[in-house]
C-alpha cells in the first residue's frame, strides 16, 4: 500500500511539473513547440522510470521538469519527506538539497528546506551534518528555533553528548533554572544519570554525586538516579546508606524492584543484618509480588533453614501466582532430593522449562513492543525513555 501511494504521488508530481512547465513556456513564448516537446519527453521518461521502478531516475526527471518556485515549493518538500519516511534517505537529501540551492526562494522557505534536510541527515545517521544545520537554524530562525532545538537534543542523545543535550533542553525552556515540563524533566534526569555513570566508571565520585543530585533536582522520583546513588554509596563503603536509598525505589516505581535486589542483598549482608533483609523481602513480596523477590526469599529459606521448607514455601506461592521462573526454581529444589527415574523426569521437565524461559524476553517496551533480555533506560527501537520494563505474568515477573 505504501509503495502504491508513493508511485501515485511521484506520478502526480511529475505530471504537475509537466503542466506547470508547459504553462510557463506558453507565457514566455508564443512559438514554443520545441520546448513543449522537451517537457513532454521529460514527462514520458519520468513515467517510464516509474513503471520500471527506477525511482532515482524518476526523481531526477521530477527535479528537472518541476521548476522550484513558491508555487511548487510544497510539492518538492512533500516528496522529500515521503522519500525519507520510505527510508530512501539519499533521494530525500537530493530533493531537499535542490531546494536549498535556489537563492530565489524566500528566506522562510529556505529555512524550512534546511530543517527537512537536517531531518534527512538524522534519518541517514549523518549526525554531524544535521548538527551544523540545526545550530544555524537555532541562531537564525525564530519560527523554527524550538523545533531545531528538539532535533538537536535527539542528535546529542544519539552522539552521547550528554552535557550538550542538557544545554539544548535548557535553551528550549528559555533559561537555566526555569522549571521544566513533565515531558522534559525526566529526560534531563536521564542525561545527568548518563554523566553520573561515566563519572562512576572513571572513579570520579565527586562528579558522580554532583550529577546524581542534578538528576534528582530535575526528577525527584528518578529510579535510575536512586539506583546510581545506592551503587555509589556502596562503592564508597557505606552499605547502610545504600540500603536507605535503594528502599526508596519500590515507592517510586515497583516495576524496578528486580533491578535493586542484588545490590540490596549485598548491602544488607555487608552490615550483617540478615533478619532485617528477611523482613524487608517478606514485606516486598507481600506488597509488590514478583518472581525475583520470591526466588530471592526462597533461596534465603533454603540457606538458613532447609531445602524442604524452601520447597514448601515456593509451592505455596506458586499455587497463588504460577510462573515459569518459579516453577524452574521449584524443580531445582526437588531434583537433588530425588533418585532414579523420578530424578530423570524432573531433570527433563527442568530442561524444558529452562528452554521456555530462555526463549522468552525478560524486558519489553510498553511504547513500541521492543523486547530483549536486558534493561534499557532508552528503548533502542523507539528512543523513548523509561518505557522498557520487566515482562509481567506467567512468563516474567
Amino acid at each position: 500500500m505504501a509503495d502504491l501511494t508513493f508511485f501515485f504521488f511521484l506520478l502526480a508530481a511529475i505530471a504537475i511539473g509537466w503542466l506547470l512547465g508547459r504553462r510557463s513556456v506558453k507565457k514566455k513564448k508564443p512559438d514554443c513547440s520545441e520546448q513543449q516537446q522537451s517537457l513532454a519527453r521529460s514527462y514520458a521518461q519520468g513515467l517510464n522510470y516509474l513503471l520500471n521502478e527506477r525511482h532515482g531516475d524518476a526523481i531526477d526527471k521530477f527535479i528537472d521538469s518541476l521548476e522550484v518556485s513558491s508555487a511548487t515549493f510544497d510539492t518538492h518538500l512533500a516528496l522529500g519527506n515521503l522519500l525519507r519516511k520510505r527510508g530512501e534517505h539519499d533521494q530525500a537529501i537530493r530533493v531537499h538539497q535542490n531546494l536549498l540551492a535556489r537563492p530565489s526562494l524566500a528566506r522562510a522557505s529556505q529555512q524550512k528546506a534546511q530543517l527537512e534536510l537536517a531531518r534527512d541527515y538524522i534519518a541517514a545517521g549523518w549526525l554531524d551534518r544535521a548538527e551544523r544545520l540545526l545550530q544555524e537554524l537555532v541562531e537564525t530562525s525564530s519560527d523554527l528555533r524550538n523545533t531545531s532545538l528538539e532535533h538537536l537534543v535527539e542528535v546529542y542523545r544519539d552522539e552521547r553528548e550528554w552535557a550538550k543535550a542538557i544545554h539544548a533542553v535548557n535553551l528550549l525552556h528559555g533559561r537555566r533554572f526555569k522549571r521544566l515540563s513533565s515531558e522534559w524533566a525526566p529526560v534531563q534526569a536521564h542525561f545527568c544519570c548518563e554523566l553520573a555513570e561515566e563519572a562512576i566508571s572513571g572513579k570520579d565520585y565527586l562528579s558522580a554525586r554532583k550529577h546524581i543530585d542534578s538528576a534528582l533536582g530535575y526528577d525527584r522520583n528518578s529510579v535510575r538516579a536512586c539506583l546510581l546513588w545506592g551503587r555509589l554509596e556502596y562503592q564508597l563503603g557505606r552499605p547502610q546508606e545504600a540500603i536507605k536509598v535503594l528502599q526508596r525505589i519500590p515507592k517510586q516505581n515497583p516495576d524496578y524492584i528486580p533491578e535493586i535486589l542484588d545490590l540490596l542483598i549485598t548491602s544488607y549482608e555487608a552490615v550483617g543484618d540478615e533478619a532485617g533483609l528477611d523482613t524487608y523481602l517478606e514485606a516486598l513480596l507481600r506488597e509488590h509480588p514478583s518472581n525475583s523477590v520470591l526466588i530471592a526469599l526462597t533461596e534465603r529459606i533454603h540457606q538458613q533453614r532447609s531445602e524442604a521448607e524452601a520447597a514448601a514455601f515456593m509451592g505455596k506461592q506458586l499455587a497463588l501466582r504460577p510462573s515459569l521462573r518459579g516453577l524452574g526454581h521449584f524443580l531445582d529444589l526437588h531434583i537433588d532430593s530425588t533418585q532414579g527415574r523420578a530424578r530423570e523426569n524432573l531433570s527433563l521437565l527442568k530442561t524444558l522449562v529452562d528452554q521456555l524461559i530462555a526463549s522468552r524476553p525478560h524486558y519489553r517496551c510498553s511504547n513500541c513492543g521492543f523486547s530483549g533480555n536486558q534493561l534499557h533506560w532508552l528503548c533502542p527501537s523507539c528512543k523513548s525513555w523509561d518505557t522498557v520494563r520487566s515482562v509481567k505474568g506467567v512468563e516474567g515477573e
